[in-house]
């Protein structure tokens, strides 16, 4: 029931509310407010805060706005460290809404200060301070979410942190994390605390606690006693839980199976460590010393006693006896025992006042990306699978991770007799005075075979089907397969049903289960992941058919936005009207995909509800038989299941496992991984010299020094055939357990000589493959490139590519990428670390040249299995350096929710609530994750001298090349053959070509064929217009565009076009001068949104500026 709060209560409230001016307004005098209010609330009874809170929750609607937020602050202050879920109204939507938000209390200073400046406070804040702030503005009701107090402190993870507290003794800490200042105790803080506690204890050699260290995500600053159960290579480990100055807890990690050291050359090898003894005091783990020279006495009488040097220089101190005008002090005997530990010390001194809080805990937050050394020993970080041939040859010399490939197993379903549904929901995106809503199903259609389709209104109506076919056929799994499922899965969990195990990879839900029962399992999975993201159902059937079946098989037109439910309730609707919503399709498209339907009534009036049945029912079936043949090609193929997989690239990665080109390759995980990872560079994306290129002979020049002008009319792109692949087809996978260099190597490395022995060829001097950590500099011969090699991320995480380039900072950079430098730039450099792996594996050449043949005959012959073996061709690389997943989604259900949020409010990124249910998105705290890395950079650092050895030839012999986008560039037609001469001249190699690694124009226009490009602006990444030239069939000379806009659509391009009344190249000529444009993306698109609920809601308009 909604409360009334009286005049006399509210003037009692702001009575209390301490007013502070603008001008006076600071961040410490906020804090300090906080602290007050906070330990005066603290001794309130129970009743007296039950009283003051009333319930937990504030309304808005009997309280002046000014006032309410004034007030739930006052409340909210007493509440740190807690969630809140705030309800307000949502316009777009109209409904009533609400979010979920973690209280700090640097929250409710942004918050007071919101109160007293004003909205331009807001416009200063970003990110989710700027979200709840917006949120509590609009808020009509603020509630705080309570546990129950007893069950949550039973409930609460025991963890360990960071100590939050310096200590002002003068005594030396360090050993247990404690300096003497913010700046001492911050260094000290660099490593987690119960690392810093296993070095401690000295039972560890430094690659142990490497290995230990990897297995931790270092996104946490806390880390759990249930994750610490977890970790491998753990000897035993007392860990005693203090609290209140006393022995809370005491816990025991054994030899257990998680503790195995699975990195020794026996998995069942317990870990040869002494008892390391472990205390736990504020969330902070330290070594739990036995027998300090200290005496609690000592301790408790600092304050008073620190004056007197006697009393400093020992303390073992046993009495303190005051006579007339002194102090007599007695100590214990050097050798004697006094049999305080370090808990006891610790919480002693905290109980004394020995320790000072630290203001600002926020600096352990401020973790640099620093770079990662590499491993001190390789050997605990990598595995050969277990099916490998190569693990069974090295079972008694080899060092595993796990028993299995915990990524393999996410991407696989082991399948029986299988039951695949193929379905898709129809839904209102508007009402009926055209205003957007969340969008709500309507239909939902499915089919088994494509033959037969049912339908319903409702997820239960399918779910229902499917009990039935339980019953009758004994399937032992369900598969529902929707296009797009992070759209379907907005309706299905809405609704009342029990979910688990999401998967939820950036924030698009590729997958769950619906639990029915002990027996009853049913798996939605988005089929969209194994036929490529930018592939609709629209498409599907150009890809798998021939223009024969394609007549048969194929999606209809639908007026998505004029279907509303009183229409749809109505049934009849108009065929004039509705023709305004189908986009580019004519009238008389509409009309008769309408009598195909049954639905047509009269000229100007159709059965909407006949129409929508017909039209989602064809969806289904262009699914359904779209995959089925997709399921089938991949049998006949590759003899692999299509559905065990959850993406292509899974599947592509089986197919080249199977084939041998994985054979003796390990997998690497942990340290080894993550220092692996930061070779991962993708191909360059930029214009020359990082500089607006324009082309055309009616440009003049400029007095800009960004702005390029090259007067040609001339201008063709250059595509590599194939990229990716054509690395692989150059090169081989390492074999191997890789290997920390030594400092001979690095040494003997450091020589360039020796470096350029290792070649790409079986033939190589050197069979060694490098992965090195060098600081790099310029030699006297270095050359300065519009297309430079070396690279970084700025401060906003996007990669440039530079002439200048830091000295002093590490660099990483395979053997490949380092001799490509020395080569084309004359770089010089310092090996500081690196790895190694010592052999070569080099089926994969042959295996994808197989695939790409085969290709290119199905192609010629009209065959659509040659989209399969696309898909593959391009797919497989990515599954190599797929990052490490540092989260994981959980589903809880309202009984489970607060307890749980409070259990782990530590681990929490994010937080959704759909219908009854919450995805909390939470932070994996043991990390144990394999992957072919090494591979995946060695592919990319391939395709990138690919492109190397084109354009840097180019460039040396005086050809302008104007654009690069990884595996195509942008030069003058004139140019090619030249270029194709000096090339075959240096590699021996034709250039110009469709074969794996060669180049040709790709340029196209629906118009006919492209003879060149007569003009082109590039403005910066993937921000392009060219003119295209084209011929028509019948002759004719016509004009068209080959347009490119990162982060706006090519119809808002066209409609910027069309209010400036000129055509892409004048439009992009403006945008050259740093004229600011704003682009609507929903133009002539449906547009639409996730809501924080995970409803979609349409949109008019989703503006971008954009300036260069």
């Amino acid at each position: 029931m909604q409360q009334k709060i009286t005049k006399k209560q509210k003037q009692q409230v702001k009575e209390q509310i301490i007013k502070i001016e603008e001008k006076s307004l600071n961040r410490q005098q906020l804090q300090d407010k906080i602290e007050q209010q906070k330990q005066q609330f603290k001794k309130y009874t129970p009743e007296q805060k039950k009283q003051y809170i009333q319930d937990h929750t504030i309304y808005n609607t009997s309280l002046e706005v000014s006032f309410f937020q004034e007030f739930t602050i006052e409340i909210l202050q007493h509440y740190i460290n807690n969630y809140i879920k705030i309800s307000f109204y949502n316009s777009e939507s109209r409904r009533e809404e609400h979010k979920i938000f973690y209280i700090s209390k640097d929250t409710i200073i942004d918050l007071m200060e919101l109160v007293h400046k004003g909205k331009n406070y807001e416009d200063n804040l970003t990110g989710s301070d700027r979200e709840i702030l917006q949120t509590y503005l609009q808020a009509t009701k603020v509630e705080i979410i309570t546990p129950n107090e007893q069950k949550a402190a039973q409930n609460q993870k025991r963890k360990g942190a960071y100590f939050n507290y310096i200590n002002i003794t003068g005594l030396d800490l360090s050993r247990y994390q404690i300096g003497n200042d913010e700046k001492e105790h911050l260094n000290l803080s660099e490593t987690q605390c119960f690392i810093y506690s296993l070095m401690q204890s000295g039972c560890y050699e430094e690659s142990q606690i490497e290995y230990i260290r990897s297995q931790m995500n270092q996104d946490n600053i806390q880390f759990s006693l249930s994750s610490i159960k977890k970790l491998k290579g753990l000897g035993p480990i007392h860990i005693t839980y203090y609290e209140d100055g006393k022995k809370d807890q005491i816990a025991n990690i054994n030899n257990s199976s998680a503790s195995k050291n699975t990195n020794s050359k026996c998995e069942d090898e317990i870990v040869d460590v002494p008892l390391v003894n472990i205390g736990c005091y504020k969330n902070h783990y330290f070594i739990n010393d036995d027998c300090l020279h200290i005496s609690k006495v000592w301790i408790t009488n600092f304050n008073e006693h620190n004056r007197y040097s006697k009393f400093m220089e020992n303390t073992n101190l046993k009495q303190i006896r005051k006579t007339t005008n002194t102090y007599c002090y007695s100590f214990y005997k050097q050798e004697q025992n006094i049999g305080i530990s370090a808990g006891t010390m610790i919480t002693t001194m905290m109980e004394s006042g020995l320790f000072q809080e630290i203001e600002n805990p926020n600096i352990y937050n401020q973790n640099e990306d620093k770079p990662i050394s590499a491993p001190i020993d390789c050997q605990p970080f990598q595995k050969f699978p277990q099916n490998s041939s190569a693990l069974k040859q090295h079972t008694e010399e080899t060092q595993q991770i796990r028993e299995d490939n915990k990524d393999i197993q996410t991407e696989i379903v082991n399948v029986g007799k299988q039951l695949i549904v193929y379905a898709d929901f129809e839904s209102f995106t508007k009402d009926e005075n055209d205003n957007n809503i969340v969008h709500k199903p309507f239909l939902l259609c499915w089919t088994v075979d494509g033959e037969t389709v049912y339908s319903g209104k409702t997820i239960f109506s399918l779910i229902n089907y499917i009990e039935d076919m339980m019953i009758k056929e004994c399937y032992s799994k369900i598969l529902v397969l929707y296009h797009n499922l992070s759209y379907d899965a907005s309706f299905i969990l809405q609704q009342q049903i029990t979910i688990r195990d999401i998967l939820k990879p950036d924030n698009q839900i590729i997958q769950f289960t619906v639990q029915r029962n002990h027996h009853l399992s049913i798996i939605f999975r988005d089929s969209m992941r194994l036929t490529g993201n930018d592939v609709s159902v629209s498409k599907m059937p150009s890809m798998f058919f021939t223009k024969e079946m394609q007549s048969k098989i194929y999606k209809e037109i639908f007026p998505y936005t004029y279907y509303t439910m009183n229409r749809y309730c109505n049934k009849i609707g108009s065929i004039t009207e509705a023709s305004k919503h189908i986009g580019k399709n004519t009238k008389d498209e509409f009309i008769f995909s309408i009598k195909n339907a049954q639905a047509y009534v009269d000229e100007d009036t159709f059965d909407l509800q006949k129409y929508a049945l017909y039209y989602c029912q064809q969806d289904v079936r262009v699914l359904c038989k779209s995959m089925q043949l997709f399921e089938k090609m991949i049998k006949e193929q590759f003899n692999l299941e299509l559905f065990k997989y959850v993406s292509i690239s899974s599947l592509s990665l089986e197919v080249q496992k199977q084939r041998g080109c994985f054979d003796e390759c390990v997998q690497v995980t942990g340290q080894l991984r993550k220092f692996l990872q930061q070779y991962v560079i993708g191909g360059r994306v930029m214009t020359a010299d990082n500089k607006i290129i324009k082309v055309g002979k009616e440009f003049k020049q400029e007095d800009d020094k960004n702005v390029v002008v090259i007067n040609k009319d001339d201008i063709t792109d250059d595509d590599c055939t194939s990229m990716y692949p054509s690395a692989q087809r150059r090169m081989y996978y390492p074999t191997g357990f890789c290997k920390t260099l030594t400092k001979e190597q690095i040494q003997y490395y450091n020589d360039s000589n020796n470096l350029f022995k290792i070649t790409l060829d079986n033939k190589s001097e050197d069979q060694s493959t490098l992965y090195l950590e060098v600081k790099l500099k310029k030699s006297s011969t270095f050359i300065r490139r519009d297309f430079p090699l070396i690279s970084y991320k700025n401060k906003d995480g996007v990669r440039m590519f530079t002439n200048d380039f830091d000295t002093e900072r590490s660099y990483f950079y395979d053997n490949i990428s380092l001799q490509d430098l020395i080569t084309f730039q004359h770089i010089e450099y310092e090996i500081i670390s690196g790895v190694r792996f010592e052999g070569r594996n080099y089926t994969i050449e042959d295996v994808i040249f197989d695939m790409f043949t085969k290709r290119q005959q199905f192609k010629k012959q009209g065959n659509p299995v040659q989209i399969i073996y696309k898909l593959m061709l391009n797919s497989s690389y990515g599954k190599t350096i797929e990052a490490v997943h540092n989260t994981e989604d959980v589903i809880l259900n309202q009984k489970d929710y607060v307890d749980y949020i409070y259990k782990n409010k530590d681990f929490i990124k994010d937080i959704t609530q759909i219908g009854d249910k919450y995805i909390v998105n939470i932070r994996s705290e043991v990390v144990d994750q394999t992957a072919y890395t090494y591979i995946g950079v060695l592919i990319l650092s391939v395709s990138k001298r690919i492109m190397n050895e084109v354009m840097c030839t180019a460039e040396d012999i005086g050809i302008k090349i104007y654009y690069q986008d990884t595996d195509s560039n942008f030069l003058s037609q004139k140019d090619i053959p030249r270029l194709n001469e000096a090339y075959f001249k240096k590699y021996g190699r034709e250039r110009q070509g469709k074969d794996m690694g060669q180049f040709h124009p790709d340029l196209e226009s629906k118009k006919g064929e492209v003879t060149h490009a007569s003009r082109a602006i590039f403005l910066g990444k993937k921000f392009y217009a060219v003119e295209l030239q084209v011929e028509t069939e019948e002759q004719q000379k016509v004009i068209d565009y080959h347009i490119r806009g990162k982060g706006v659509t090519t119809q808002s391009i066209q409609k910027k076009c069309s209010d400036y009344k000129c055509d892409p190249i004048e439009l992009y000529n403006k945008l050259s001068n740093h004229e600011e444009m704003e682009f609507d993306l929903c133009t002539d698109k449906p547009c639409f949104e996730k809501n924080k609920a995970y409803e979609y809601v349409s949109r008019e308009s989703f503006i971008r500026k954009v300036k260069f």
